[in-house]
């Protein structure tokens, strides 16, 4: 096995992670890496494990900053290898770790999160690599359980098979004159277009901030959202995200960003008004999100996260299952130590701020 550091064959690479993943996983998208390096100033890796000249994994990376000047590397849905090579995993993954042992001394942990549904033969072998569950930060931007709805199913199909509370809310938003409008960020738009654009970012993040106040949720800084917007609502035809808003009489009650990528469309974030929320907005915009991610093709709707543990996602769980979809329960983060004694402080440090709010 042989490994190509700085892959630049953007065709050949979202290909391979479209087919390899399910959902098609954006995550390790090339233009996901360069959104994190070219946007958000964050280095990214991006290698290809290339066997008896054949593609047989891929592995994306983003160098994140820490305190005290230290950094980890998180690979997010990744490592991707070739599904039908049973034994591509195993030896892209001990050939990737050979090189970060060299060459890695300044970071202080890898993480990754595998695009692999939970399975104690998967999990074992990653455990005997030394990964090990993380012990500091966060478990990782990518949830570790989804529900994914089948497009291949006709709308009269889908409409069945969800709760019948779900149905009924998206029959009544339709009736009280709900009305869900779709939003792309086409390159060099003209003034007045680029301008309503922008209000339209603006009202997302104001309704996201009411939604994250309600919820007891954290949300991302507002730049962020219009960085997202702007690099992905334009198109590029291997990726592409819309912004989709639930109005009455002009007034926007609720929106969802959905990224489009390989086999999938995935409900990346949301948010809704504290007004009119007896109208059900929410369910009216899942619904056409659906509805037109099917009419272009795409083969599943990943709604992006649920938990039966957190309280706090008790809500949102209850909504999203209301669609009736696939639960899917994936590997979640991993944690492979280089500096073990920066990583025991960041752990301490993590159990101290505990003790000491």
């Amino acid at each position: 096995m042989e490994i190509i550091t700085d892959y630049q064959n953007r065709e050949e690479w979202d290909k391979f992670v479209a087919e390899n993943t399910q959902p098609s996983s954006f995550l390790q998208s090339f233009a996901w890496g360069e959104f994190n390096e070219k946007i958000l100033g964050n280095p990214v890796i991006r290698w290809a494990v290339i066997d008896q000249g054949v593609l047989s994994a891929v592995f994306q990376a983003i160098i994140k900053k820490l305190p005290f000047n230290k950094t980890y590397v998180y690979c997010p849905r990744g490592l991707v290898w070739r599904q039908n090579c049973a034994d591509c995993w195993a030896l892209a993954y001990g050939e990737i770790l050979k090189k970060i042992r060299a060459g890695w001394t300044g970071h202080i942990f890898l993480r990754a999160s595998p695009p692999d549904e939970d399975k104690e033969d998967i999990t074992g072998f990653i455990r005997q690599l030394g990964f090990r569950k993380p012990k500091i930060l966060s478990h990782g931007q990518e949830p570790a359980e989804t529900v994914l709805i089948n497009l291949e199913k006709s709308e009269e199909e889908l409409l069945a098979s969800m709760q019948q509370k779900t149905r009924y809310n998206i029959r009544l938003a339709e009736k009280k004159g709900v009305e869900v409008k779709c939003q792309m960020s086409p390159p060099e738009a003209d003034p007045p277009l680029a301008e309503n654009i922008k209000n339209q970012i603006n009202t997302f993040y104001k309704l996201a901030e009411e939604t994250a106040k309600r919820n007891k949720i954290k949300i991302y800084q507002d730049d962020y959202y219009k960085k997202l917007v702007e690099y992905f609502g334009q198109g590029d035809k291997n990726i592409k995200l819309k912004l989709y808003l639930a109005q009455k009489e002009e007034k926007t009650l609720a929106a969802i960003m959905v990224i489009y990528f390989g086999n999938g469309a995935t409900y990346l974030h949301g948010a809704s008004s504290n007004d009119g929320r007896e109208l059900m907005p929410n369910y009216l915009l899942q619904w056409q999100a659906m509805r037109e991610a099917k009419k272009e093709g795409y083969k599943i709707y990943d709604l992006w996260g649920v938990s039966g543990e957190n309280k706090t996602w008790a809500g949102i769980t209850r909504f999203k299952r209301g669609f009736d979809g696939r639960e899917i329960k994936f590997m979640g983060s991993w944690d492979y130590v280089l500096n073990k004694k920066w990583y025991n402080i960041f752990r301490l440090l993590k159990i101290i701020k505990k003790i000491i709010p």
